[in-house]
């Protein structure tokens, strides 16, 4: 593998496509094989093919455990295969089409409590994807936010961290993210989204409607923050946000214009660039947060500058309100997973079982 462009893409992302959940050998065949960008999404979609194939083996078989395996490990090939690929749309949305066909086919084996949501909001719906450890009681709910080119697919690790610590998960593809980008682009007021997610998820039975609580990555975080003024919520955590998109354009990494843009449905040369980023500020709205935030950051974030997080920390009101810097950490700190999502989880456990 020569190309420049490949290798940038793999030194900018690898850290977070094993956090994950790839598979060591299956990096190193795409590293193998890759020889220009053009082969990033089939050569991701081959391997996740094998997988596709393997999984409708195993339900032959009635292995369901290793069907929900191979099914999810597709899904989040497919995933990979078209996330930071912007050389073609069509391409792009046909292998998100098979991604999500792919993990619906894995949540019956995958757990017993998980369902498929579709989840109104304005003229659209938000696809989102519920996991109880129990329906004997109600539980704990962390709603999770992916990031511009993130997926509710790609959550199937993190959701396992708060799933052992009894939380429920509700992972959402919203405005701009996934499949939902046909209905609706990226938005800049993220809280109306989350309202109508909130206003299902606090009457499922299987949820603790006074236990919610919200998390999200990169764009997500601000996501997360837009959306924390809803007084249903116990706590947020943010990790890797901005405070001011258009103040940090032009020191953000192509490839993270390159998926800012496509999800907001602009093109790089869009005379409205610079009014649309305009709107993603958290300028005037932070202060409307009661419940306690968890800001997390990087030292070394390539992306977004820890400096938007010393911005935000001191906007917020909630005396509970902190933030954690890892020195160590790259952007939303993928390359320390085994550090960082302990943490989060285990302060959002402590304010969820607080009198």
């Amino acid at each position: 593998m020569t190309d420049p462009t490949i290798n940038k893409l793999l030194k900018e992302r690898l850290p977070r496509i094993y956090a994950a959940g790839a598979d060591f050998n299956d990096v190193n065949e795409v590293q193998r094989t890759v020889q220009s960008l053009e082969d990033w999404p089939y050569v991701w979609e081959s391997i996740g093919q094998r997988y596709l194939q393997q999984a409708e083996s195993h339900v032959l078989q009635d292995q369901n455990v290793s069907a929900g395996e191979a099914y999810s490990r597709a899904a989040l090939y497919f995933h990979f295969g078209q996330f930071a690929y912007f050389k073609g749309a069509a391409v792009k949305q046909r292998l998100q089409l098979l991604q999500n066909e792919a993990y619906e086919k894995a949540l019956p084996f995958l757990n017993s409590n998980a369902s498929l949501l579709r989840i109104p909001h304005k003229d659209f719906f938000i696809s989102a994807i519920l996991k109880c450890p129990t329906l004997e009681r109600p539980s704990p709910c962390v709603v999770l936010i992916p990031g511009a080119d993130s997926t509710k697919e790609e959550f199937q690790t993190l959701e396992r961290v708060f799933h052992e610590r009894g939380f429920a998960t509700c992972s959402i593809d919203g405005p701009g993210q996934g499949l939902t980008w046909h209905a609706s682009k990226l938005c800049f007021d993220y809280e109306y989204p989350i309202c109508s997610v909130l206003d299902v998820i606090t009457k499922n039975p299987a949820v603790d409607e006074s236990k919610i609580v919200l998390w999200g990555r990169s764009y997500g975080a601000y996501a997360c923050l837009r959306a924390s003024v809803d007084s249903r919520l116990k706590a947020s955590v943010a990790i890797g946000g901005f405070f001011e998109l258009k103040a940090i354009w032009s020191r953000m990494p192509e490839s993270t214009q390159e998926s800012l843009l496509y999800a907001m449905g602009l093109g790089p040369d869009d005379q409205s660039i610079q009014g649309v980023l305009s709107r993603y500020t958290l300028e005037g709205h932070l202060e409307k947060i009661t419940c306690p935030v968890l800001v997390v950051h990087s030292g070394g974030d390539e992306v977004c500058p820890v400096e938007e997080s010393i911005r935000t920390i001191t906007c917020l009101r909630n005396k509970e309100s902190m933030l954690k810097v890892f020195d160590e950490g790259n952007h939303v700190c993928d390359n320390i997973p085994h550090f960082v999502r302990p943490y989060m989880a285990d302060w959002l456990v402590s304010k969820v079982n607080r009198s």
